[in-house]
């Protein structure tokens, strides 16, 4: 997106833009660089404790071939699982089947996710997503678009080939599917959309105790919560897992069950698991945020005078610099499980 502005900052804002580059860099170095660290998941608050805890899954919980206990995961109080199903129009998780009917032994609630391709057609993912979903059968969770990529797409595009792939997919299965996104993303490869807010939220984001508010694009409460990528574990994986929340009990849970064939749309109203009266952000769809946090990373040494987490605070007129006509900003570059934890507002 383009950023409304002159487009010649100031001497003063370019060496303050001069001196951000140099910060981001110099994080993103250390990221790079770090060593393999130990898990630094941050424990739920204790409001958010006796929620429905789950994973999520694809191929890569399955390292050179491994199987999951899913007994072992659903006894340690594991109580619902998504699983990879299609990427693009294949189904590319070769485990899907037998994870899912292994789950379901184990007494778990699944539900399936399809990562977006925004450089194919929507429809025609939509629907190879839609028939591996049937071929599994039985009663699910909705299905999951997950979109964190956008492969060269302009924010209008990305938004118009997102709306494409939900209304088709409801139109396939009968459900109203759930978005999967993270804060950067979303903020700037949609323009922080608010077309969305029909659809329920699975909303990733790391270091937290609890999701922050206000929220991405117009939503108000969050159905899921991401809250531990790459540092995740759980009893019966080998390798590491997504680790997530759901803002009801167990109880709830099942009331988001159905078949995945047409029909009458059951999905319930998503139920607020914080205090649902908080002033969102607005974007726009043309602008920023002002300020970005970067989280600590644990693990990393700092040199000398640097100190995480930072928060840096971007004056309107820098902020043209910052973004160019592809909607890039500085911020790419960054690891995506740093810029999940980080906050914008």
């Amino acid at each position: 997106m383009t950023l409304a502005g002159p487009s010649s900052p100031p001497a003063l804002a370019t060496r303050a833009l001069i001196a951000l580059a140099s910060a981001l860099a110099l994080i993103l170095g250390l990221a790079v660089l770090a060593t393999p660290r130990a898990s630094a998941v941050v424990p739920v608050s204790p409001a958010l404790a006796p929620l429905a805890q789950g994973v999520d899954s694809s191929k890569w919980q399955h390292p050179h071939g491994a199987a999951v206990d899913w007994r072992a995961a659903a006894n340690s109080g594991k109580s619902f699982a998504f699983i990879k199903a299609t990427e693009g129009t294949a189904p590319e998780n070769d485990f899907y089947q037998a994870d899912v009917k292994a789950a379901r032994a184990a007494g778990m609630v699944i539900g399936s996710y399809h990562k977006g391709r925004p450089s194919m057609d929507a429809a025609a993912q939509a629907r190879a997503f839609a028939t591996r979903l049937q071929s599994a059968g039985g009663p699910q969770l909705p299905p999951v678009l997950d979109i964190e990529i956008d492969e060269g797409r302009s924010p209008a595009q990305i938004v118009a080939w997102t709306q494409t792939f939900l209304e088709e997919t409801k139109r396939l299965t009968g459900r109203t599917p759930i978005v999967y996104t993270y804060r950067w993303f979303w903020i700037t490869k949609t323009g922080n959309s608010t077309a969305f807010t029909d659809y329920p939220l699975w909303l990733a984001e790391y270091n937290k105790p609890e999701p922050t508010f206000p929220l991405v694009g117009g939503w108000r409460e969050w159905t899921f919560w991401q809250r531990a990528g790459n540092d995740g574990s759980s009893p019966g994986f080998s390798s590491a897992v997504d680790l997530n929340v759901f803002a009801g009990s167990r109880e709830d849970l099942k009331a988001w069950v159905g078949p995945v064939s047409p029909g009458k749309d059951t999905t319930p109203t998503p139920k607020p698991v914080t205090p649902a009266a908080r002033d969102e952000v607005a974007f726009g769809g043309s602008s920023l945020p002002t300020k970005i946090t970067i989280p600590a990373v644990p693990g990393v040494r700092l040199p000398p005078g640097v100190s995480l987490p930072m928060t840096l605070t971007l004056p309107p007129a820098l902020l043209g610099g910052l973004v160019g006509t592809g909607g890039q900003t500085l911020l790419d570059g960054l690891p995506a499980d740093l810029l999940k934890a980080a906050q914008f507002s």
